[in-house]
């Protein structure tokens, strides 16, 4: 007779350091939906984890309290204009930021990929994630 159990573990890579399973979390959503970048920053601009070029992520990270306060379109074509000057690849349809509160503080997730469905779930997920991870930690 086989035992199935009842729960099997779906998570490759684990990590007691917030900050290095916050960068799984977000290498498994990278890897899983072929996106170009994923990155999460605070409020400051500043790089908390990362999946894709680090250099991308940093310029990312710094635009993106900018790019997801903004309501107006042509302020956020500017936004992206200097954005494509570093990182040539980067249309309006390929980014997408994400603004969520944890614990009073701001973080952003970018994404960078081709736009599609996936990307919102994409971004849902990475939320819960950061938010189960940085749960009762002194990062939050």
């Amino acid at each position: 007779m086989t035992v199935l159990p009842l729960y099997a573990e779906r998570r490759r890579r684990r990590s007691n350091k917030p900050l290095q399973a916050l960068t799984y979390q977000l290498e498994h959503i990278f890897e899983r939906n072929e996106l170009h970048n994923f990155t999460l920053g605070d409020c400051r601009g500043l790089v908390i984890a990362q999946a894709g070029d680090i250099h991308e992520s940093e310029i990312l990270a710094a635009y993106a309290p900018m790019l997801a306060r903004t309501v107006d379109r042509r302020y956020r074509r500017q936004v992206l204009s200097h954005i494509n000057s570093v990182i040539p690849t980067i249309t309006v349809d390929s980014i997408y930021v994400r603004r969520f509160r944890l614990d009073h503080q701001a973080f952003y997730l970018t994404l960078v990929g081709r736009p599609d469905v996936y990307r919102h779930l994409s971004l849902y997920r990475a939320i819960s994630g950061v938010r189960r991870i940085l749960a009762g930690t002194e990062a939050a």
